[in-house]
């Protein structure tokens, strides 16, 4: 062997152990990349997810108050709420026909949902106050920093108890004309933070995904980096592209409507945002129809949540059946859904919409064997030069409103 083969073997061999340390630093730190943005996105769908339960509590809590607290059957596991009397509230009353009656004020049913959801799903909501009238209610280390905080900013405060596995989230409760009776003693004023509630998401079945994927990262990670520079670009290729396929899933579900299937709120509006961004630039009609199932409420007050929310799934399916097939659907709350149509004008709108107004009279929900019927109504416009989403959807939804008073079971165009 001659020095210059012995030379080129040498710097072959370093070339080859730099090319592979190359090769697994740029793999650690492209999958510890992947790891972190991974977990951030979960994060924020917990905070997201948390958000979501805690407009929902104060909603319950603002509805109860502004009905004076909501009185129920006293039954076995249904007691009176001992703080009220403290309070000087009488929370027992005795019907004509001898049933007693308990009061169950705004604090009490956010702990009875609260109960509820801790047994399904593992979700508690914890309302606090420095100075709670029931001590249940006295806050912890990290509560009781967050609310002096919450004097300076109102802004959510989200924490990860790793020994408890939780995710715990935090905003806080404004003092309202509602509650001012109840709490005469605590000198609240209107506007004032008088307490928070935390809403804590149980993590263990999160971190145990999170370990799988570690896991699963470091075997792809060590494999890459034995592999050859051919096969580490393409194996980098086909992890990018497994990447954005994640990504688009985490987007798809932060999207989708649990219970229709459809696009939820927020991915509504986004293609709506698109679709009016498209129409002002080609200078193609765009058209929008507002619907609204009729008397929805008294499905549910006489037959119970689980059969409106098959309505709404029956409804949703029988509406993506009627549209076309560019034409984008969504619910945007309750028993109110969306059909963006692209490419059409208000007179093709309308026959759509009555296509649908048609189909949904006609195939009525079936429970049991029984027909439950359907009607919706329906506000149809059509996108004007120069106007913005507000008052597309304003007018949609006033179109909407007007076939509701003139009898419900038709669309009307705005």
């Amino acid at each position: 062997m001659t020095v210059e083969t012995a030379q080129h073997q040498m710097g072959m061999r370093r070339f080859t152990i730099q090319l592979v340390i190359a090769a697994i630093v740029f793999t650690a730190l492209t999958f510890t990349a992947i790891y972190a943005r991974s977990r951030a996105l979960l994060y924020e769908s917990l905070r997201d997810q948390a958000a979501n339960h805690f407009d929902l509590i104060v909603t319950a809590r603002a509805w109860n108050a502004h009905q004076d607290g909501v009185w129920v059957v006293m039954r076995d596991g249904v007691e009176p709420n001992p703080y009220l009397d403290d309070l000087g509230v009488d929370a027992v009353i005795e019907t004509t026909d001898g049933r007693q009656l308990t009061l169950r004020n705004p604090a009490i049913m956010a702990d009875e949902i609260s109960q509820l959801l801790k047994t399904r799903r593992g979700i508690t909501y914890h309302l606090v106050a420095l100075e709670p009238v029931n001590p249940y209610n006295t806050p912890d280390e990290w509560e009781r920093d967050v609310l002096l905080g919450f004097d300076d900013s109102d802004e959510p405060q989200w924490t990860i108890d790793h020994q408890e596995q939780m995710f715990r989230y935090m905003r806080p409760l404004k003092v309202g004309g509602a509650c001012v009776p109840c709490h005469q003693a605590q000198s609240y004023e209107i506007g004032q933070v008088a307490g928070a509630t935390t809403v804590e998401i149980p993590m263990a079945s999160l971190n145990e995904r999170l370990r799988g994927n570690v896991v699963t990262l470091v075997i792809l990670g060590t494999l890459s980096a034995m592999a050859a520079t051919g096969s580490i670009l393409l194996m980098t290729r086909r992890l990018n592209a497994q990447v954005s396929d994640a990504r688009n899933r985490l987007v798809d579900v932060a999207r989708t409507d649990e219970l229709t299937g459809l696009l939820n709120r927020r991915g509504t509006l986004a293609r709506l945002e698109t679709e009016v961004a498209r129409s002002a630039r080609t200078g193609t009609p765009l058209a929008l129809a507002m619907l609204d199932l009729d008397h929805f409420k008294n499905v549910n007050d006489t037959f119970g949540h689980s059969v409106g929310d098959e309505m709404l799934r029956h409804f949703a399916r029988l509406v993506d059946d009627e549209s076309r097939s560019y034409d984008i659907v969504g619910r945007l709350g309750g028993e109110e859904f969306l059909l963006i149509a692209p490419e059409t004008d208000l007179e093709e709108a309308e026959i759509v919409a009555e296509r649908i107004r048609t189909r949904v009279a006609a195939e009525p929900l079936r429970m049991n064997g029984e027909p439950i019927p359907m009607t919706v109504s329906i506000g149809v416009t059509e996108l004007t030069d120069g106007e913005d989403i507000d008052a597309l959807l304003l007018r949609a939804d006033a179109a909407m409103y007007a076939a509701k008073d003139a009898g419900r079971d038709q669309g009307v165009a705005g």
